[in-house]
């Protein structure tokens, strides 16, 4: 009888160490080691910006952007950052609207004006824009969030 219980424990505890193994490796699966995975169409700031900063953005970028309007997609994306952050919401729209017409197929671009067209509220042009940024195999949450806004 001593032998059975004695098993009985040890068939336990190797079903306890066992699970708690399993807990650990899963628990492991779901840590992120860093931002490499992250999608999106315009880069989060590095800290908070006032102003200031902003205008300076927006003078330097729109200097690259008046240069050659539309052909460099991240200087257009920049400048319309910056003008949306200065509340110059229409003139964001004229910039990436520029810029998508001349980078017709480039996801962030039409990412970043559809959402600018759902800033000032034109939901019917903004809708048809996101739908053209949406990849169902590269989703970007922001752009969804948009588009659920604008339906």
């Amino acid at each position: 009888m001593p032998l059975r219980r004695s098993l009985g424990r040890t068939a336990r505890l190797i079903a306890s160490v066992a699970l708690l193994g399993g807990i650990a490796i899963t628990a492991g699966g779901c840590v992120t080691t860093g931002l490499g995975e992250v999608t999106g169409s315009i880069a989060a700031p590095a800290g908070p910006r006032g102003e200031a900063d902003w205008r300076r953005i927006a003078e330097e970028q729109g200097a690259r952007y008046r240069a050659n309007p539309g052909a460099e997609p991240d200087t257009a994306l920049a400048y319309a950052q910056a003008l949306q952050a200065l509340g110059e919401r229409a003139q964001a729209v004229s910039v990436l609207q520029q810029a998508s017409m001349r980078n017709p197929n480039n996801k962030t671009v039409l990412g970043g004006y559809g959402r600018a067209l759902a800033d000032v509220g034109n939901y019917t042009q903004a809708l048809d824009v996101l739908n053209r940024a949406h990849s169902p195999d590269q989703p970007d949450w922001r752009i969804l969030s948009a588009r659920s806004v604008s339906q």
